[in-house]
């Protein structure tokens, strides 16, 4: 089969942009390693609209069901190979080849870890990786960004409005 929209990624870009290209009548497969992405990492979202409180997995695992039932497919695998062979493309994983008409990115991203004790143990129970998810969690709190980014300086404006006090290390 040739699939009109191969999706590489299925967190939540990845499986929106599937729900988006199956509701318009495209044949559509997702392929990803892992399913959920730095999302599904979440323990508690609270700025996602329609619900007030939602673990990260909960919602990954609603939105690859939506997904399905509206008629993609979702394939487990690590793409290790894209080419183009005349006008499709062919999407090689650990397991499988793939024809594809178009094919979408939606590899996400990585969160950086310090590697120090108790990063891993307090991740989303006072470590945070998201300002902009996360601010409101650390209301009348002192806390600490690393890094010096410019990013970090976002985090910082962003967490100073919630923050007792803020440093940047």
């Amino acid at each position: 089969m040739v699939y009109d929209l191969v999706i590489v990624g299925a967190g939540a870009g990845g499986l929106t942009c599937a729900l988006y290209s199956v509701r318009y009548g495209l044949s559509t497969a997702v392929v990803s390693k892992d399913f959920g992405g730095l999302t599904a990492t979440a323990d508690e979202i609270m700025n996602w609209p329609g619900t007030y409180s939602i673990s990260g997995m909960k919602l990954m695992q609603d939105m690859q069901e939506q997904v399905k039932k509206n008629g993609a497919e979702l394939k487990y695998g690590n793409v290790s190979k894209i080419t183009k062979e005349g006008d499709k493309f062919i999407v090689e994983t650990d397991s499988e080849k793939l024809e594809a008409k178009r094919v979408v990115f939606a590899t996400g991203t990585e969160h950086k870890h310090l590697g120090v004790p108790g990063e891993k143990e307090f991740r989303g129970k006072g470590v945070s990786y998201c300002a902009t998810c996360d601010a409101a969690f650390y209301k009348d709190a002192v806390v600490a960004i690393v890094g010096g980014s410019d990013s970090a300086c976002s985090a910082a404006t962003m967490l100073r409005q919630f923050a007792k006090k803020v440093y940047v290390i």
